[in-house]
């Protein structure tokens, strides 16, 4: 019998477990184990799982694999939440940080404003006519599809997503303006074949369409079903910052 620890870590309602990989038993596969790990039945359950690398350079690199084992991705709030990890388990204990995601190098603050971190600028926002409307794709690190909707509260966010994230490979956000400067989102998101409480690369897709496309102005506030998330530029690079909290530890029996 072979136990792992793990830390179970919540940004904005994104649930994420989190495992050094140095602990991951020799030819363990990270996939099956991240699809026992994610499993909200018969393991711990979250919306992914990030595995902790040491990094040559850096402060560590990141690896997060979707539930459903799809991986390594780049993850906005996941990227957060393994800043809050880092952090407060101790294995580095500084404000500033600089890591590596799957989509390369980020750069990462906690202190007592929050946990913040750069997200990746994409090449274009490509328009995309959607029958009568158009959409806006945008990769931050990982494929967005945006569009925007009158009536977020009565969206059948389950029957209107999983052929459009088929058809584009990518996650889908809806936006909403309430007023100047904030805007509600829902997302479907890939990988996790379903709704998030919130997307960090999302609403940083969405704000770049709001700013570029849209007339909008930054920082731009975001409403997710999990919590609040900020958009904000300084100095050209876009910066993604909302709550995050470590839910709890633990040690979990290995499904092998």
């Amino acid at each position: 019998m072979q136990e792992l620890r793990f830390w179970k870590v919540e940004a904005a309602g994104n649930d994420f477990i989190f495992v050094r990989y140095s602990d991951v038993p020799a030819g363990q596969d990270v996939r099956e184990l991240t699809l026992f790990l994610c499993h909200r039945r018969f393991g711990i359950g979250a919306d992914g799982t990030i595995f902790i690398h040491e990094a040559q350079a850096y402060d560590f690199e990141m690896r997060y694999y979707n539930a459903d084992g799809s991986g390594p991705a780049m993850c906005g709030n996941g990227g957060r939440a393994a800043l809050c990890y880092v952090h407060e388990s101790g294995l580095r204990t500084q404000a500033n940080y600089t890591f590596l995601a799957s989509d390369g190098e980020h750069s990462g603050v906690v202190d007592a404003d929050g946990v913040r971190l750069t997200i990746s600028r994409p090449r274009e926002i490509r328009a995309i006519a959607l029958n009568s409307e158009t959409a806006y794709q945008v990769d931050t690190g990982v494929p967005h599809l945006v569009r925007v909707c009158d009536d977020l509260d009565g969206l059948d966010i389950d029957a209107e997503s999983p052929d459009l994230r088929r058809r584009y490979d990518a996650n889908i956000n809806y936006i909403r303006k309430l007023q100047p400067g904030v805007w509600k989102i829902r997302t479907w998101e890939r990988g996790v074949e379903g709704e998030t409480l919130a997307c960090g690369t999302g609403a940083t897709a969405s704000a770049l369409v709001i700013t570029e496309r849209l007339g909008g102005d930054f920082p731009l506030l975001f409403q997710a079903r999990g919590g609040n998330l900020t958009i904000d530029q300084k100095n050209k690079k876009l910066w993604l910052a909302g709550p995050v909290r470590k839910v709890f530890e633990g040690t979990v029996v290995l499904n092998r």
